[in-house]
């Protein structure tokens, strides 16, 4: 069998520390625990990691090199180490690789596979996408930390179409057919669904099926996202994090919705002690804050780069070098600066 990269013990209490679990409730090794208890670890672990580290693109735009490498070392000084004294996230080959590794590293009996984004009328893309599953007392959960506000918050069971709440009202399932672009109409795959409330038609988002995809075919599928210029990615700052209840919303003032006060920044441990109840999107020039039944905490709309800068810290605790900051400016995605050569 392929030895696979993992963590070392030092390198999970600094992951440990970074997504801010606390002390307590830190296990090195799940492999003697009860099927109970890590179930309930694991639905701990990607609570955490859903608030903590957000899904972004920053390093397409914010950075010279302009590369996304998924190689588990690089991510884990990305993500946890990272810059400015802040870690960061990345889009959904970076942050479910890097998750992979947290829990292959901890014992969990996980493996990731391909997924292809639902693109409408029928159609879905390539292999452009992936997700990680996990299998705990006999059944198997798919976990995705690199989709956006629709993906589901906690481990989802593949039990054809048993919906479970996302964050209520909403509701999410998976079901297993045949694709419509299928010729052999034997072949099933689980397709992951979404929707606003239980009177709502299912939105259907990706498939995934569950053919385990190597590290190389990872690598290879992240060429997509990373330079297809038909790939939003390439030419829209996005982050979405998701946050608790026991977060507090500043007020805003009446000019685009800049908030008065500071923002949440990146949950404490305390803020991480509540209840999973919406998300912050930025949106590449527009924040929103979330929660439960699409309530608008806030909405912003930025009116220059130093603005999304700001809204990077004050919201997802993310600092950029002022080497970072200089990369963006006149391309199609600063804010103020479309232009080649022109100055934000």
């Amino acid at each position: 069998m392929e030895q696979r990269y993992k963590y070392t013990r030092e390198q999970l209490e600094q992951y440990f520390d970074r997504i801010c679990l606390p002390r307590a409730r830190r296990i090195f090794d799940i492999s003697s625990l009860p099927d109970d208890q890590i179930l309930t670890y694991l639905t701990l672990l990607h609570k955490h990691q859903l608030v903590k580290v957000p899904w972004e693109n920053l390093t397409q735009h914010y950075s010279w090199h302009r590369v996304v490498n998924v190689k588990p070392q690089h991510l884990f000084n990305k993500i946890v180490r990272g810059t400015q004294g802040s870690g960061r996230g990345g889009y959904c080959m970076e942050a479910n690789s890097f998750f992979f590794t947290v829990l292959l590293s901890l014992g969990f009996d996980v493996y990731q596979a391909g997924a292809r984004i639902y693109g409408g009328e029928g159609k879905y893309g390539g292999w452009t996408h992936t997700v990680n599953l996990v299998t705990v007392g006999g059944t198997k959960y798919v976990l995705d930390g690199g989709f956006g506000p629709q993906e589901a918050p906690r481990p989802l069971p593949l039990r054809h179409s048993e919906v479970a709440t996302h964050i209520a009202p909403a509701q999410i399932r998976v079901v297993y057919e045949a694709l419509p672009q299928h010729l052999d109409r034997t072949q099933k795959v689980w397709v992951y669904q979404y929707r606003y409330d239980e009177g709502k038609e299912w939105q259907t988002m990706y498939c995934f099926t569950e053919l385990e995809f190597l590290p190389s075919d990872i690598e290879s599928m992240n060429f997509s996202p990373w330079l297809n210029k038909q790939s939003f990615f390439t030419h829209k700052v996005v982050a979405v994090r998701f946050t608790t209840s026991k977060e507090q919303a500043p007020s805003s003032d009446e000019n685009g919705g800049k908030p008065a006060v500071g923002g949440p920044g990146s949950p404490t441990e305390e803020a991480l002690e509540g209840e999973l109840d919406g998300s912050i999107t930025i949106n590449q020039d527009v924040l929103k804050w979330r929660r439960g039944g699409q309530e608008k905490v806030l909405e912003w709309k930025f009116k220059d780069e130093g603005e999304r800068l700001e809204a990077l810290e004050k919201y997802f605790g993310i600092l950029l070098s002022e080497e970072d900051r200089e990369a963006i400016k006149g391309t199609a995605s600063a804010i103020g600066g479309g232009a080649m050569g022109q100055d934000n």
